[in-house]
C-alpha cells in the first residue's frame, strides 16, 4: 500500500471517530466478516467437480447407472466452469441433482460423503461408515426432503432416532 492511501485511510478513520461513527461502523464490519465466513463455511459443504469426479469413479466401480453417471460428469463440468453452483433457494425434487449425489454418495462412499459424515457425531459417522446403503434406501424416495421428513423415514426403516436425526441434520446442512 503506499504512503497516500495509508494517510487517507487514517485520515478517514480520524473522522470517523470524531464523527461517534465507528462504534456502528465496526459492528457492521463483523457482521459482513460473520456472513462471509458462514458463507464460505456453507460452501465447503457443496459438492466441488473433484467430489463428485471421486464419487463417479466409486461409482464406475460399484457398477452403477451409467445414465447417472454421466448426469454427474456433466454436472461436474458444470461445476468446473462455474455455472453449477447456484446458492439460491433450491427445491429438492426428486430430481435435483443435489438430492442423488447425497444418496449417491451415502451408497458408494467417498470424499463428499466424508463430509456429510464429518457433520455428524462420531456414532452417527460410524454408523453411516456401515449402514450408507440402509441409509440411501430409505431417504431415496422420501417426496419432500426436510429434516424431519428424512428422519422419520430413516427411523421407520430401523436406524435409531438419535443417529436418524443427526444424519438428517447433516444432510439438510449439505443439501441446501
Amino acid at each position: 500500500m503506499n504512503r497516500l492511501s495509508i494517510r487517507i485511510a487514517a485520515a478517514s478513520a480520524v473522522t470517523a471517530v470524531a464523527l461517534g461513527v465507528a462504534a456502528p461502523a465496526a459492528t457492521a464490519a463483523e457482521a459482513r466478516r460473520a456472513d462471509a465466513a458462514a458463507e464460505q463455511a456453507a460452501d465447503t459443504l457443496q459438492p466441488t467437480a473433484a467430489d463428485v469426479r471421486d464419487l463417479v469413479s466409486r461409482m464406475r466401480a460399484h457398477g452403477a447407472n451409467p445414465a447417472e453417471i454421466a448426469e454427474f460428469e456433466q454436472y461436474a463440468a458444470q461445476l468446473e466452469d462455474g455455472s453449477g453452483h447456484h446458492r439460491a433457494k433450491r427445491a429438492l425434487g426428486m430430481g435435483t441433482i443435489v438430492r442423488k449425489l447425497i444418496v449417491a454418495g451415502l451408497r458408494h462412499g467417498g470424499s463428499w460423503a466424508g463430509k456429510i459424515v464429518g457433520k455428524v457425531s462420531k456414532k452417527s459417522g460410524r454408523f453411516i461408515a456401515r449402514n450408507g446403503n440402509k441409509i440411501a434406501d430409505a431417504i431415496e424416495d422420501v417426496e419432500g426432503w426436510s429434516e424431519t421428513a428424512l428422519a422419520v423415514a430413516m427411523v421407520k426403516a430401523g436406524i435409531p432416532t438419535d443417529v436418524a436425526y443427526d444424519i438428517a441434520r447433516a444432510i439438510m446442512m449439505v443439501a441446501v
